[in-house]
């Protein structure tokens, strides 16, 4: 066989490690799991939340940026805000079908766009300080890019000692 020939193939079709087997099952069940429930509620909320957007969270060195999933979702419909204590980024909306009529629907074939409110509520990483004041939040290619800006940091005032 030249050059590893049939070894080579073996190597090649072999398993991820067990971590990231083990990984994909879990990524895989939480997908199928969210998926059921948000069905459910579909069917059967009357009122509430009925989906959740995806969220990305990063870190630069003076600001932390939330990156939502909201494609179709007008900014007029959406609502954002900081808790009292700048630990919790709310984020609450509307994605309507708009004039996309299901009139004549005779059977869904896939259904994995969701209508209707929804609300997130992302609890921010402990030890940033947020600067409230310089919040910033813009609709991009259906990504609402939320930009927190730390606080400067306080410098350690140092407090006299009289005799």
């Amino acid at each position: 066989m030249p050059n590893g020939g049939l070894a080579e193939g073996i190597i090649s079709d072999m398993p991820k490690s067990y971590d990231e087997i083990l990984d994909d099952i879990e990524r895989e069940m939480r997908r199928i799991s969210d998926d059921m429930l948000v069905q459910i509620f579909r069917l059967h909320s009357t009122t509430g939340e009925v989906w959740s957007p995806r969220v990305d969270i990063y870190e630069t060195k003076d600001k932390l940026v939330v990156k939502v999933c909201a494609a179709g979702v007008k900014p007029d419909n959406l609502d954002i805000s900081l808790s009292p204590d700048d630990h919790f980024l709310t984020i609450r909306g509307v994605r309507s079908e708009g004039n996309m009529l299901r009139k004549g629907i005779v059977r869904y074939y896939q259904l994995e766009v969701y209508y209707g409110p929804f609300e997130r509520v992302i609890p921010l990483p402990d030890g940033v300080k947020i600067d409230s004041n310089r919040l910033h939040a813009a609709y991009k290619e259906g990504f609402i890019i939320i930009t927190l800006p730390k606080k400067e940091s306080e410098e350690v005032r140092r407090v006299p000692i009289s005799d």
